[in-house]
């Protein structure tokens, strides 16, 4: 049945790995193209305090989107079937790509901002994605299966954001082509996503078995999870990991430029090698994980391990014990971002999976937005602030899920 398993879901991991090299590859840009006096798209008009704030606007269209659109894509796929709704979600990307493409060539903020908040909201591949595994792996017995294939999402994410960036400086850097610019990475973004387009149609096929109700109104399918009583605390404590791991995401490139004095460049291979680390993660340990400690008992472990494992990387003076301080958050992180999800599914009824998992997808994008807002703030009054308040929240995530795993015992 793995086997088999795999062969489904191959097409779906095809499109995950495209949309993220899509959506990672304008990352290393955007700081240049907003920022730099000579080089950036806005006017000297602005001030650098200006420039800095439009920049965190549209950084933060994409999860904007997200937050409305995960829910609603996920909701539909439970209604309508996970391959004609995601068909539908990749064409709304591919007009979100080409708009913000127009926007930046425009050097019209709004337009980025508009584009890329259409990118958000039809970004439901994740979603979907495990949805079909879900599907594929409903019955008793399949639990380690199911887990493993979670993982492997994983996987295929951490590497799209080892590809992408990458990708994306070379894509805009003129000097290698002459006609190379800003927008060309958002026009590569279509043309991948029009080439998911294309393997969903031909190579993938519908698992859905069991259609959910057709009664709900907008607000409900971005709400209607938190309503489950099996399920509030879950996403409580994936709001509180979430917090944790977008603070470290967000704030330790800022950490290691101010201290260390890293480059672009240096930073690029730090989230290469952490990304790496998350892969390897997900490979040796999921599966045997899996076998012998219940999920909700691995997010309990692993949150308090993955706050130890922020603070030891605030700790070296010299950069290069980096290399051995870097590891073990890719491992906390390769288990307790895969079993955050995995608690959501095995919670949810077969005709609320994809909803369940949108609803997650909503309460991650709330957290990434609190830490954008509050974690510059907390930044600017002592540098290393952000981290380890995202280290006191994944104490609470794991607090709150060991609280669950202790109330339910054997049916979590």
């Amino acid at each position: 049945m793995r086997s088999e398993t795999r062969k489904i879901l191959l097409p779906y991991s095809i499109v995950i790995l495209l949309a993220y090299i899509a959506f990672s590859m304008p990352l290393p840009i955007l700081p240049e193209m907003f920022l730099d006096p000579t080089e950036g798209i806005l006017s000297n008009a602005y001030s650098l305090k200006q420039k800095t704030i439009l920049l965190g606007l549209v950084m933060a269209s994409f999860p904007l989107g997200q937050f409305f659109g995960s829910p609603i894509l996920g909701h539909c796929s439970d209604l309508y079937g996970r391959k004609k709704v995601i068909l539908l979600s990749l064409m709304g990307t591919v007009i979100g790509y080409l708009g913000t493409a127009i926007g930046v060539m425009a050097h019209s903020v709004v337009g980025m901002f508009l584009g890329l908040m259409i990118c958000g909201f039809c970004e439901g591949n994740v979603t979907i994605a495990q949805s079909v595994i879900a599907d594929l792996t409903s019955q008793e017995g399949q639990q380690e299966e199911k887990a493993v294939h979670f993982g492997w999402l994983n996987v295929v994410i951490a590497l799209g954001f080892i590809i992408g960036p990458l990708m994306g400086g070379q894509l805009a850097d003129r000097s290698l082509v002459s006609w190379f610019t800003y927008a060309t990475p958002f026009w590569m973004g279509a043309v991948l996503t029009a080439v998911g387009i294309a393997v969903i149609y031909f190579a993938s096929q519908e698992t859905l078995k069991v259609r959910g109700t057709n009664e709900w109104r907008f607000i409900d399918a971005v709400i209607s999870g938190f309503k489950k009583p099996g399920l509030r605390l879950y996403f409580l404590g994936n709001f509180f990991l979430a917090l944790g791991y977008f603070s470290y995401f967000r704030f330790l490139p800022v950490f290691l430029e101010r201290v260390f004095d890293f480059s672009a460049a240096q930073l690029g291979y730090v989230m290469v090698y952490n990304s790496i680390a998350i892969a390897l993660g997900v490979i040796c340990l999921i599966p045997p994980l899996s076998r012998r400690i219940k999920p909700v008992q691995q997010l309990a472990i692993f949150s308090i391990l993955l706050a130890g494992s922020f603070v030891l990387c605030l700790q070296p003076e010299n950069p290069y014990y980096l290399l051995a301080t870097l590891p073990p958050v890719g491992i906390c992180l390769a288990v307790t971002i895969t079993n955050g999800s995995l608690v959501i599914s095995n919670a949810a009824s077969s005709q609320f999976q994809g909803q369940a998992l949108g609803t997650l997808t909503s309460v991650q994008v709330l957290a990434e937005f609190f830490t954008g807002i509050f974690g510059g703030v907390m930044a600017a009054q002592t540098l290393a602030l952000p981290l380890y308040v995202g280290a006191g929240m994944t104490v609470i995530s794991g607090l709150i899920f060991g609280s669950v795993f202790l109330m339910r015992g054997k049916r979590t």
